[in-house]
This record gives C-alpha cells, sequence and structure tokens, in this order.
C-alpha cells in the first residue's frame, strides 16, 4: 500500500503537468506509454498461447498510435503530411492505417503452416494494435475539445483554462474518481462479486461508491470546462462505467494469459497496461459525448 501511494504521490502530479502544458508533450508521453503498452500486451498475447507477431504488432501497433495523435494535432501539421491530412481528412489517415495495419498481419500469418493457427495470429495481432495503437490516441483528441465558435486553446470555464486543458482534467478526475471510490468502498464495503470469473476483487458496491466519486468529479470538471450542471449526472455515470469496462477488459486478458499484473513498471500498481486500461475505454466514451452530446468540435 505505501508503494503505490507513493507511486500515485509522483505520477499524478506529473501527469496533471503534462495536461496543462499540452502539446507536444502531452503527444510524447502517450507515445512513449504506447511502445510500452504494446510491449506488455504482446508478452500477454504470447504467454496466452496466441503467438503474435511480436516485433510487426509492435511496429504496426506504434504507426497506428502515431496516425492517431497526428489525426488529433491535425491544426499543426505541416510539411510532407499535410497533403496526406488534407487529402484524407484526420479522422481517414487513422482508418487508412488501420486497414493497411491488419492487411500487413494477414500476410504475416501467412507464414503459419497451420492455418487454424495462423488464423488465431491474425486475429489477435490485429487485436492487439487496436486495443492500444487505435483507443490510446483518443486521449489526445479528448485534450483537443473546443467550443463549437472557438479551439481547443480557447479560454473556458471558471478558471479560464484552455478548453483542451479543462477536458483533459475531467477525463483523469472521473476515471481516477471512479478507481478511488470503487477501491475505498470495496475494501470497506465490498460483499458481492462483480464479474469474479474475471477479476474477484471487484464488487457491487465498490462500482456504486466508484459511481458516486465519478459524478462528484465530472462536477468539478464541468465547472472547469462551463458545462451545465445536468452534464456531470451523465458523463459520471457513463464514464465511470467504461472504465471499469476498460479494467475488467484488461483483467480478462491478464486471466487469459494467467498473468496477475501486466508488467513490473509502475511500482505497487503493476504495469502501464493496469495503469491505463481505464482510459482506453473512458477516454473514447468521453470524446463521444462532448462531441454528439455537449456540442464540442475536435
Amino acid at each position: 500500500m505505501r508503494t503505490r501511494l507513493l507511486s500515485g504521490a509522483i505520477g499524478a502530479p506529473l501527469i496533471v503537468a503534462i495536461i496543462v502544458l499540452g502539446e507536444p508533450w502531452l503527444s510524447l508521453l502517450i507515445g512513449v506509454v504506447a511502445f510500452l503498452a504494446l510491449v506488455e500486451l504482446v508478452a500477454l498475447l504470447n504467454a496466452a498461447g496466441y503467438e503474435p507477431a511480436r516485433v510487426l504488432t509492435i511496429l504496426a501497433g506504434m504507426t497506428l498510435a502515431a496516425a492517431g495523435l497526428v489525426a488529433a494535432n491535425a491544426e499543426g501539421v505541416s510539411g510532407l503530411l499535410r497533403p496526406l491530412l488534407t487529402a484524407l481528412d484526420p479522422p481517414g489517415v487513422v482508418a487508412a492505417t488501420f486497414a493497411a495495419a491488419v492487411l500487413l498481419m494477414a500476410v504475416a500469418a501467412f507464414t503459419r503452416p497451420d492455418p487454424q493457427a495462423g488464423f488465431v495470429t491474425w486475429a489477435m495481432s490485429s487485436f492487439g494494435i487496436a486495443y492500444v495503437g487505435l483507443l490510446l490516441p483518443m486521449i489526445a483528441l479528448v485534450a483537443h475539445l473546443a467550443p463549437a465558435d472557438g479551439s481547443w486553446a480557447t479560454p473556458v470555464g471558471l478558471l479560464g483554462l484552455r478548453s483542451g486543458v479543462a477536458w483533459g482534467l475531467m477525463l483523469v478526475l472521473v476515471v481516477w474518481g471512479y478507481d478511488i471510490g470503487a477501491y475505498l468502498t470495496g475494501r470497506l464495503m465490498g460483499r458481492r462479486q462483480l464479474i469474479d470469473h474475471v477479476s474477484p476483487s471487484k464488487t457491487i458496491e465498490g462500482l456504486a461508491g466508484g459511481l458516486v466519486l465519478a459524478t462528484v468529479a465530472a462536477g468539478i470538471g464541468a465547472a472547469l470546462i462551463g458545462l451545465e450542471p445536468w452534464h456531470p449526472l451523465v458523463i459520471g455515470p457513463l464514464v465511470g462505467l467504461s472504465a471499469q469496462a476498460g479494467d475488467l477488459a484488461e483483467s480478462m486478458l491478464k486471466r487469459a494469459a494467467g498473468q496477475k499484473e501486466s508488467g513490473f513498471l509502475v511500482p505497487g500498481h503493476g504495469g502501464i497496461l493496469d495503469r491505463i486500461d481505464s482510459f482506453l475505454f473512458a477516454a473514447p466514451v468521453l470524446a463521444g459525448y462532448a462531441l454528439l452530446v455537449a456540442g464540442r468540435v475536435a
């Protein structure tokens, strides 16, 4: 517990500082995290017996993550990438990169002598690059959300923060709020298991406590952004449930691999995937809510 708290005390302010600093530091951090997460993910898939094309999966996943970061930073892209962004439109760059990666994974799978094993290799390698390379850059998308009549740098909310910074803080506040609320409530009051065959430590009481604190955190985030008071009542439960789903998804992967943790890079917390699993699901959901409901643009 002491190691866990110390790691959090060091890591949390660093992450908040990078969100406040914005680009290019945020994209650089996401790029480093993507590489480390892909290394852990390939090791887990291999331990589970899926035998992904290791180096190729990591390279393809990093290329897809880079495409996502380029798309999120489209307004600042120049040089040789500018014509490509113009031709495909930023989301098209990600779609084209992912399609090319899946085709490449298929070609690599042709080398397996057993067609069934080759198909599993293709499917799991494609999953790997999508799980990290497609979902992780969504954090950068959240940090570039803007009012309909402004940009991600437009001042918003009570403190006049840049819009992208305010939305980025909303994301970490809600996810961390859910994690803390679920952990504390589960330890103090947890009795009924949530999904015991995936993660025996998760409880229904923890889920409820996490959603309450996530909603409180969403209220703080809404004040930073300048959203109407009813938004946190939707964002808190919606993003909180997404964070829990992301945690369960990674737990399912670890159980398939027979591993308790994805790695050892974060003292007291396990691996990088153990730290970002909630964000992988929460970031796309928050971005979708902002674009479809809250009237924001990316």
